[in-house]
């Protein structure tokens, strides 16, 4: 047996991390086992002053400085190594020096707005933000300071970051976004879903909720889990892959991971799938290297994804998960404390990749229309590999620098002010300069003043505008079941309506809206601030599901109802 890695995880952090830390010391407590991780999935909010807050969309009401600025300044250290994505509610205007990754607070890291990082030797990728179809194809033009349009589409999913993640060909053991994969509800037991999340049912239904581009990702990478938030309630499903390409028979010597075996052609993951499943019908038509979203030699995954959303941190909800890893057989334990590393692969896309970089509002060509799933140039990679040879190895620096003055309470400031202009991070900088690149994040220097072409950017046409083991495990249903992926995740039952054509979604961006349908949903009690003692149980006044009925447990699911996995953390 290999190393253990354990790894908690966190659904919307809402800035509460002196509960979130004070609930997993107390869990190494009662245990006797240390935690080695804590992931975030979204809303972590890393706000450093009442400037910051200025940049965080929602209703000034809910604007609150939280905790993280303890931490942003050294007045408290993070107990874990934490690892976090973007949400819909964030400090824009921090998370833009960090575009690439990197400390927000000593021992706390952003993934960036896309990423990829290993942590004993197990590869974790994410994509931050939301999907909104307008902003889709768009470049990343929100110049500060920002406007109550560019303020939120600021954390809108971009297609160049989707098409980033795609290069990755070596399996994924984690991956993490803030909403859900399109018809992921169709996996899992969703008429308990809607019993809890009533104000769901028609996106559910006409096959609108969640993110197409994050469907696109799970059925190209196929991870062995995938964790999200955004929604507020605990949910989990069970995808089964088709058997992947013959050819990618190499991506099993990328190493194993994650408890789970790694696919690699051939028929695992096939049996036993309840209806169509990523990766078949039309994209089955495109597979064994033909097309442009066709995978190459070496693109592979698992056979089966667990997915699992979490509530946010408040007292009575399920907002914590804890599981117990297998690191991958290959990967070279010394013993020494667990850090976070660089992924050479993700770097290589970086570097091949920095090209297409777009700061305007037009969109810009990317090759097979984003599609394609070439991988990082072999040539890329060996630079990665000397680069990262000639500093002493992959481990990620810890050279967080504070860029802004950290938020005094003894001040008695009451407001902030939006910020003009963004800072240089020196940590973006020092990794552009790992990778022999160019600074390219400055709004300022783009030619025409906003919305014009960033300096050494291409032409390109105005696109289209619309879119193991675990610990803590206990009984829950599962709902069961290319390289080339279409942008929306087949459910496992026959849909109620088709998508709608005008892509009208759940739109979660003012917390009024999203409190007002919770408070109408059955379960979904508790009140905030309470300390550690808040971590979640099972909703005890959650209605029974429905059975059998459409969206509830059959194939796959029904089989899978009694496997003993991410049971409720007791406290």
């Amino acid at each position: 047996m290999g190393r253990k890695v354990t790894i908690a995880i966190e659904g919307c952090g809402h800035g509460e991390l002196d509960k979130i830390y004070a609930t997993l010391q107390l869990l190494e407590q009662r245990e006797g086992k240390k935690i080695d991780l804590l992931i975030c999935c979204g809303d972590f909010q890393a706000v450093r002053n009442l400037d910051d807050l200025e940049t965080m969309a929602c209703p000034p009401k809910y604007r609150s400085m939280q905790t993280f600025y303890k931490y942003y300044s050294g007045e408290r250290v993070a107990p874990f190594p934490t690892l976090f994505i973007g949400g819909n509610h964030e400090a824009a205007n921090h998370l833009w020096e960090l575009y690439y990754g990197g400390w927000a607070a000593p021992n706390i890291y952003f993934m960036g707005y896309a990423g990829a990082v290993r942590f004993g030797g197990l590869r974790i990728a994410g994509l931050s933000g939301i999907y909104k179809s307008h902003d889709y194809t768009r470049g990343h033009h929100e110049a500060l300071p920002y406007t109550d349009s560019t303020i939120r589409s600021m954390y809108h999913v971009r297609d160049f970051e989707v098409y980033r993640l795609l290069q990755l060909l070596t399996p994924t053991d984690i991956f993490l976004s803030h909403d859900w994969p399109t018809n992921i509800a169709r996996y899992g037991n969703t008429a308990q879903l809607l019993s809890r999340k009533s104000f769901l049912r028609s996106e559910v239904e006409d096959g609108s909720l969640g993110s197409p581009p994050a469907a696109q990702l799970l059925q190209a990478l196929r991870p062995a889990y995938w964790f999200s938030a955004h929604l507020h309630t605990k949910f989990a499903a069970l995808v089964q892959h088709p058997p992947a390409p013959a050819a990618a028979g190499a991506a099993a010597a990328a190493g194993g991971g994650a408890g789970a075996e790694r696919q690699s052609g051939g028929a695992e993951g096939a049996e036993g799938a309840a209806g169509p499943g990523p990766g078949s019908a039309a994209a089955a038509a495109g597979a064994g290297g033909a097309g442009p979203g066709a995978g190459p030699p070496g693109a592979g995954g698992f056979p089966t994804t667990r997915f699992l959303a979490l509530d946010k941190c408040l007292p009575g909800r399920d907002f914590l998960q804890v599981l117990e890893l297998e690191a991958p057989a290959d990967w070279h334990d010394d013993g020494s404390p667990l850090q976070l590393c660089y992924d050479p692969e993700w770097l290589a896309v970086l570097r091949g990749t920095h090209h297409l970089t777009n700061l305007r509002f037009r969109h810009q060509a990317l090759p097979g229309m984003g599609q394609l799933r070439s991988g990082p140039r072999p040539a890329d990679l060996e630079y990665v590999q000397q680069a990262l040879a000639a500093r002493g190895g992959a481990t990620i620096p810890h050279n967080f620098t504070v860029t802004a003055p950290p938020y005094d309470p003894a001040a008695g400031q009451r407001k902030g002010r939006m910020p003009q202009r963004h800072e240089r991070n020196p940590q973006t900088v020092a990794l552009m300069e790992l990778l022999g690149l160019p600074y390219n994040l400055d709004h300022s220097e783009l030619h025409g003043g906003p919305g014009g072409p960033p300096p050494g950017a291409g032409g390109g046409e105005r696109g289209r505008e619309g879119g193991g083991g675990a610990r803590n495990i206990g009984r829950i249903d599962f709902g069961g079941t290319a390289s080339r992926a279409p942008l929306t995740l087949a459910p496992r039952v026959p849909a109620v309506a088709a998508p709608n054509p005008e892509e009208i979604d759940l739109d979660l961006d003012d917390d009024d809206e999203e409190d007002a349908g919770a408070a109408a949903a059955a379960g979904t009690g508790g009140e905030a601030g309470a300390g550690a003692g808040g971590a979640a149980g099972e909703d005890d006044d959650a209605p029974p599901s429905d059975g059998e009925g459409e969206g509830g447990p059959s194939g796959a699911a029904a089989a899978a109802a009694d496997d003993p996995m991410f049971k409720p953390i007791d406290l």
